[in-house]
């Protein structure tokens, strides 16, 4: 599938801020720096030991003199607050040194190909974090939707870049690909050989220049063998509808076409940002877009099939509410080791660099987490 390109964008770094002329330095305050949270688990046994200190220290009243006497010193209210403050900030101060070192050490660290954002994605978990050009986008996760509950730790990458997974429960995810005319003729014997059980295949697409809607040439064959050599199939449709009568136009054409044939997968609604900026789909807010994919699914599953939404962060994050999609099961695509989807989902689009015999060049990879 074509896909909008959410990694970095931005090759010189972060902006610099606004200059100016420098101020005199204030005095921190906690809440406004981004690091706080972190600085303040890390100073906490600082300011515990303090407060002991302090409170041992401070009696209220005349105390008997005692043979330690001389060795207590006894702190007024005023140098009190001032020595919690001064720790305060040696506890930011350190806890921002050992966060930049960790961050360094990931990003210094070959074997983890970890990225700027996964850095901040782990910093931030109750956002969905995306990029573009207008700088970094956190989006927050709707804590009372159902949520994603694939254990990224029981993800296997081998060495050629495939990932398996298997569930706490012993369920293993299966290997899906999608196609199109991309892939060329393909010799669905040889993946059926190779292990391959399921495909979504592009039924057609929508253009986002003449707003066309437009027959995959390669899907009748594609289906037909497909099915031919023993595969369950889905098929799944690019849109660039920009009103709900055209996505309700996309969905009669995707039904008729798959009538004469046993589609037991989910009928799939394509979601993307074309980087031309005059694309047709580009023009429409994110409530009309939403709108869009909602009178899409609904027609689909009138019909009786399951409707599906494939998307990446950006499609998840900034184009679509996730709100009212929510009852719709999910597609993601998301070109890491790892799953960074908040929402239940149930297919994972990991790669589009996959190889599988019967298919000259390249193909898009998934895992189907049924």
């Amino acid at each position: 599938m074509e896909y909008y390109n959410d990694t970095e964008k931005n090759k010189s770094g972060d902006q610099d801020r606004p200059s100016g002329k420098k101020k005199p330095r204030k005095k921190k305050k906690f809440s406004r720096n981004p690091l706080a949270p972190v600085c303040v688990i890390l100073a906490g046994s600082t300011l515990a030991s303090l407060g002991v200190t302090l409170h041992l220290c401070m009696k209220p009243g005349k105390s008997e003199p005692s043979p330690s006497q001389d060795a207590v010193r006894i702190y007024t209210q005023d140098t009190v607050n001032n020595l919690i403050e001064a720790a305060r900030e040696e506890g930011e101060d350190k806890g921002a040194d050992e966060l930049r070192d960790d961050i360094r050490i990931k990003l210094s660290d070959s074997g983890q190909k970890t990225s700027v954002n996964d850095v901040i994605r782990n910093l931030y978990p109750e956002y969905l974090l995306y990029q573009d050009g207008s700088g970094y986008h956190f989006v927050p996760v709707e804590a009372d939707l159902p949520a994603n509950e694939i254990d990224n730790s029981r993800l296997t990458v081998s060495a050629n870049g495939s990932i398996t997974y298997t569930s706490a429960a012993g369920v293993p995810a299966e290997a899906l690909i999608d196609v199109s005319k991309h892939q060329g003729e393909i010799d669905w014997e040889q993946v059926y050989d190779s292990g391959i059980r399921y495909a979504i295949i592009r039924v057609g697409f929508r253009g986002y220049g003449s707003g066309a809607v437009v027959l995959d040439d390669t899907f009748e064959y594609n289906i037909i063998n497909a099915l031919k050599a023993g595969l369950k199939v889905g098929v799944y449709f690019y849109t660039q509808a920009v009103t709900e009568e055209e996505a309700v136009e996309e969905a009669e054409f995707v039904l008729e076409n798959i009538a004469p044939y046993n589609v037991t997968l989910p009928v799939v609604i394509d979601v993307e940002h074309p980087d031309d900026s005059t694309a047709r789909g580009n023009q429409i807010s994110r409530e009309e877009r939403t709108a869009v994919v909602k009178a899409f699914c609904e027609r689909i599953e009138s019909a009786g099939y399951e409707p599906m939404i494939y998307g990446n962060t950006y499609t998840f994050a900034a184009m679509l509410d996730p709100r009212e999609i929510s009852r719709y099961d999910v597609w993601y695509a998301f070109y890491n080791n790892y799953i960074y989807y908040p929402y239940a989902m149930s297919i994972w689009q990991y790669s589009t660099e996959a190889q599988v015999p019967g298919i000259n060049g390249k193909v898009d990879m998934n895992l189907w987490f049924k």
